[in-house]
């Protein structure tokens, strides 16, 4: 119950927000707003103030503005607050407003969790230890080995993983000089951080300390079946011993399917279990279905480190969210990543259950997937009504009411389908094979 309320809750806020962009700026260019609606079909409440209609309507995956002279075909009475009357620039700010407001959310939200506090990773307070380095890294190339203790970068002292990080992925492409304490040695390495594709900052294959302790084991999959829970430690595989996350990762991909012995300590005990890796779909190697457990801290930052972490924050997000829309225009990702209702459902529920900060970064990440994704040119999208705009502009005059109503027809079943694939996804997720 409590998933489905912050579901609705949380996403009724997100579409008021959108609507409330619409609303705003056709009121403030004097175009007459019929109804206000968060929700669309029946309407559930409802109630009229001046010479708009306020509604609640019952399936709440949306919302809408309708405004006078709107709808193609819509018989117009040369009324100066219609919206087709109007010049294009004030129907494309109209338009444009709902996804801005998303926006802008997503910008304000993401600074407001960081001073209320968030969960961090625990590692990024400790020592720089080097865990891991991976394979065809810039790290390999500059000579960096595990156990290796970062204690400088460019001169400046670095004391925790979280001030390495920024600075790493503050610089793709510029040389930096490490100095490392390695085996009771000072030495200086030279290593130049690359993009790291979809994150849009700086990459150098150096990963932290990370025992292979469960934090997940996902129903249905190889390691569930075989007995092993959250908080085991797996410290064997075939035989080889494993000091790391990805070392156990990288033995079971290589493995090519066929049957395995892990050896896990559960509590006190030492035990074998044998399982079969499965092939995921999404990624292609073999895996046995386990999520890593991540010690978390929580911390609050002041005003000013707040508004540079959410700002940085969001711009990732931001660089991520078009990053996967290119892949998948170009096919280089599977549409069975997508995630649909029954996902941000699941989320939010995790979030609230989390605090108050949860909520509001899984609030500012889902305003600025609808803020993005609302101004994709595809009919019945703002983006959409954007596109129409836009040709109207270059053709010096109207697209016809024949031409929209089709191709509007075409974007409504190319959301029915995209709706389909990730609520069929959602609905594999969860089920026990």
């Amino acid at each position: 119950m409590m998933t489905i309320i912050s579901f609705v809750l949380v996403l009724g806020f997100l579409i008021l927000i959108h609507e409330l962009g619409h609303f705003l700026v056709a009121k403030g260019l004097n175009v007459k707003v019929e109804k206000f609606s968060i929700g669309f079909g029946p309407k559930l409440v409802a109630f009229r103030r001046g010479e708009t209609e306020y509604m609640i309507s019952a399936f709440p995956l949306g919302g809408y503005v309708k405004l006078l002279g709107e709808e193609p075909g819509e018989e117009l009475e040369n009324d100066p607050r219609e919206f087709a009357s109007r010049p294009v620039s004030h129907r494309m700010a109209i338009i444009i407003a709902g996804p801005l407001m998303n926006l802008l959310l997503t910008f304000a939200l993401l600074p407001l969790a960081y001073m209320i506090g968030v969960n961090m990773p625990a590692f990024l307070d400790e020592e720089v230890k080097v865990g891991w380095v991976m394979e065809d890294s810039p790290a390999i190339e500059a000579g960096i080995q595990r156990d290796d203790i970062i204690k400088t970068i460019d001169g400046d002292d670095v004391e925790t993983w979280e001030k390495a990080v920024t600075i790493f992925m503050s610089n793709p492409g510029r040389r930096l000089e490490i100095g490392i304490l390695r085996g009771g040695n000072e030495i200086n390495v030279r290593i130049m951080p690359s993009a790291l594709e979809g994150q849009g900052g700086g990459y150098t294959g150096i990963l932290q300390p990370m025992e292979a302790r469960i934090g997940e084991a996902r129903p249905g999959m190889p390691a569930s079946i075989a007995g092993l829970k959250k908080g085991d430690l797996i410290t064997r595989v075939d035989g080889h011993d494993v000091n790391h996350w990805i070392e156990m990762s990288n033995f079971i991909r290589q493995g090519g399917g066929k049957e395995m012995v892990l050896g896990v300590k559960q509590g006190d005990k030492e035990i074998e279990v044998k399982l079969i890796p499965r092939m995921d779909d999404v990624s292609k190697n073999y895996v046995i279905g386990v999520q890593r457990s991540e010690p978390m801290i929580f911390k609050q930052f002041g005003f000013g480190e707040a508004i540079n972490e959410g700002v940085n924050k969001g711009l990732q997000l931001t660089y991520l969210t078009f990053d996967i829309l290119k892949k998948l225009i170009t096919f280089n990702l599977s549409i069975k990543s997508l995630g649909g209702p029954i996902m941000i459902a699941q989320a939010t529920g995790a979030a609230a259950h989390s605090g108050i900060s949860e909520v509001i970064m899984l609030m500012a990440f889902i305003s600025l997937q609808l803020g993005i994704l609302n101004l994709l040119p595809i009919p019945v999208l703002d983006g959409g009504h954007v596109f129409f705009l836009l040709a109207e502009l270059g053709l010096r005059k109207p697209i016809s009411i024949k031409t929209r109503e089709i191709a509007q027809q075409i974007g409504f079943a190319i959301l029915i389908l995209l709706m389909l694939i990730v609520s069929y996804n959602d609905i594999m997720r969860i089920l026990p094979f």
